[in-house]
């Protein structure tokens, strides 16, 4: 087990590479009170994240992956704080409040499926219509879900909850 080492200004956040399987460390300026408890809570159950998964329609080995995500731990300070199961828990909750975005994107994948599937045509147009469908799909059902705004803060917010992470790293 990790032991949690916390110096003046500083704090330890160490994890294990999931290619080399080896630990990495590095340290970052003390986050502002309350933010590791914020990365501890969920919102989603155990049981809602593993639903959410298995309803999704991809193959058993993105699911694992997905589920691999899911136990995925990091270590802030003395914490050991479930990392990846926080971002499903956050993406979950994006699904849940801004349907138009996860709705556009489907529909872009569905439409560059079912024009992958026209014979030759689908070989060489496939590959490059199927993202951009996708793509165009997810923006306009984001724009709709921008319109009031929301999903670009709900956005924001969720961001700036991981940038102690990201940008507090001591010199």
């Amino acid at each position: 087990m990790f032991e949690g080492k916390k110096r003046e200004n500083v704090m330890i956040v160490k994890g294990i590479d999931a290619k080399t399987g080896k630990e990495v460390e590095i340290e970052i300026r003390d986050p502002e009170p309350g933010f590791v408890d914020r990365m501890r809570n969920v919102d989603m159950s155990d049981d809602a994240v593993r639903r959410m998964i298995d309803k999704l329609d991809i193959s058993a080995d993105y699911k694992s992956l997905l589920y691999s995500l899911a136990k995925s731990t990091i270590q802030i300070g003395e914490y050991l704080v479930g990392i990846g199961r926080k971002i499903l828990d956050l993406i979950g909750q994006v699904k849940n409040e801004y349907p138009n975005a996860t709705f556009g994107l489907i529909f872009g994948g569905i439409v560059g499926f079912l024009i992958s599937s026209i014979p030759f045509l689908g070989q060489v147009l496939g590959p490059i219509v199927t993202p951009l469908l996708m793509a165009f799909g997810f923006v306009a059902g984001i724009h709709q879900d921008f319109q009031n705004k929301a999903l670009e803060r709900k956005i924001a917010a969720i961001a700036a909850e991981f940038l102690p992470l990201a940008r507090n790293q001591a010199p």
